[in-house]
Protein backbone atom coordinates (compact mmCIF):
# COMPACT_ATOMS: atom_id res chain seq x y z
CA UNK A 1 0.00 0.00 0.00
CA UNK A 2 1.25 3.57 -1.14
CA UNK A 3 1.61 6.01 1.90
CA UNK A 4 -0.97 8.93 0.43
CA UNK A 5 -0.73 12.54 0.91
CA UNK A 6 -2.92 12.86 4.09
CA UNK A 7 -0.60 10.20 5.98
CA UNK A 8 2.41 12.09 4.56
CA UNK A 9 0.88 15.25 6.19
CA UNK A 10 -0.04 13.86 9.49
CA UNK A 11 3.33 12.61 9.84
CA UNK A 12 5.77 16.09 9.43
CA UNK A 13 2.93 17.68 10.87
CA UNK A 14 4.08 15.95 14.14
CA UNK A 15 7.62 16.31 13.32
CA UNK A 16 7.32 20.12 12.36
CA UNK A 17 5.39 21.09 15.99
CA UNK A 18 7.62 18.60 17.65
CA UNK A 19 10.47 20.63 16.17
CA UNK A 20 8.07 23.93 17.39
CA UNK A 21 8.11 23.01 20.94
CA UNK A 22 12.08 22.13 20.84
CA UNK A 23 12.69 25.61 19.65
CA UNK A 24 10.16 27.11 22.17
CA UNK A 25 11.91 25.18 25.53
CA UNK A 26 15.40 26.29 23.74
CA UNK A 27 14.11 29.82 23.91
CA UNK A 28 12.66 29.76 27.15
CA UNK A 29 15.77 29.06 28.93
CA UNK A 30 17.63 32.22 27.52
CA UNK A 31 18.85 35.35 29.45
CA UNK A 32 15.50 37.43 30.49
CA UNK A 33 12.76 34.70 31.64
CA UNK A 34 9.94 35.38 33.65
CA UNK A 35 6.78 34.07 34.17
CA UNK A 36 4.96 36.23 31.52
CA UNK A 37 7.34 34.13 28.50
CA UNK A 38 6.37 31.02 30.48
CA UNK A 39 2.73 31.61 30.04
CA UNK A 40 3.07 33.09 26.39
CA UNK A 41 5.26 29.98 25.46
CA UNK A 42 3.19 27.75 26.85
CA UNK A 43 -0.03 28.99 24.85
CA UNK A 44 1.99 29.31 21.63
CA UNK A 45 3.38 25.68 22.49
CA UNK A 46 -0.54 24.90 23.43
CA UNK A 47 -1.70 26.47 20.26
CA UNK A 48 0.57 24.40 17.65
CA UNK A 49 -0.12 21.04 19.30
CA UNK A 50 -4.27 22.11 18.97
CA UNK A 51 -3.70 22.76 15.26
CA UNK A 52 -1.55 19.33 15.11
CA UNK A 53 -3.97 17.41 16.92
CA UNK A 54 -6.42 18.69 14.25
CA UNK A 55 -4.80 17.97 11.00
CA UNK A 56 -4.24 14.06 12.74
CA UNK A 57 -7.67 14.02 13.76
CA UNK A 58 -9.07 14.93 10.10
CA UNK A 59 -10.39 18.04 11.52
CA UNK A 60 -9.10 20.87 9.14
CA UNK A 61 -11.21 23.63 10.85
CA UNK A 62 -9.53 22.80 14.18
CA UNK A 63 -6.16 22.79 11.95
CA UNK A 64 -6.83 26.18 11.10
CA UNK A 65 -8.31 27.49 14.24
CA UNK A 66 -4.45 26.34 15.24
CA UNK A 67 -3.11 28.26 13.03
CA UNK A 68 -4.41 31.61 13.65
CA UNK A 69 -4.54 31.38 16.89
CA UNK A 70 -0.67 30.33 17.15
CA UNK A 71 -0.74 33.74 14.61
CA UNK A 72 -2.22 36.06 17.47
CA UNK A 73 0.13 35.09 20.44
CA UNK A 74 3.43 34.84 18.31
CA UNK A 75 2.64 38.21 16.72
CA UNK A 76 4.28 39.92 20.60
CA UNK A 77 7.47 37.76 20.32
CA UNK A 78 8.99 38.81 17.67
CA UNK A 79 12.40 36.97 18.03
CA UNK A 80 10.35 33.85 17.43
CA UNK A 81 8.77 35.16 13.70
CA UNK A 82 10.13 32.87 11.46
CA UNK A 83 9.16 29.64 13.31
CA UNK A 84 5.32 30.76 14.33
CA UNK A 85 4.82 32.04 10.91
CA UNK A 86 6.35 28.88 9.50
CA UNK A 87 4.34 26.12 11.35
CA UNK A 88 0.95 28.46 11.39
CA UNK A 89 1.46 28.11 7.37
CA UNK A 90 2.49 24.57 7.46
CA UNK A 91 -0.66 24.06 9.71
CA UNK A 92 -2.82 26.00 7.21
CA UNK A 93 -1.41 24.18 4.12
CA UNK A 94 -2.23 20.79 5.73
CA UNK A 95 -5.70 22.11 7.06
CA UNK A 96 -6.12 22.41 2.74
CA UNK A 97 -4.72 19.06 1.88
CA UNK A 98 -7.39 17.67 4.93
CA UNK A 99 -10.22 19.74 2.95
CA UNK A 100 -9.23 18.65 -0.15
CA UNK A 101 -9.26 15.08 0.53
CA UNK A 102 -12.21 15.16 3.01
CA UNK A 103 -14.75 17.24 0.74
CA UNK A 104 -17.00 19.71 1.64
CA UNK A 105 -18.32 17.48 4.34
CA UNK A 106 -15.17 17.76 6.68
CA UNK A 107 -16.22 16.74 10.35
CA UNK A 108 -15.81 20.47 12.72
CA UNK A 109 -16.66 18.46 15.65
CA UNK A 110 -16.88 15.17 17.35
Amino acid sequence: MAPSRTAATHGLTVVVVAAFVGVLGWHLGRAGYSSARLVLFTALGASAIAGASGVVSGRPFVAAGGACVLLLLGFWQAVLWPYVFAVAGFLVVAAAVLAAECGVDAPVAG
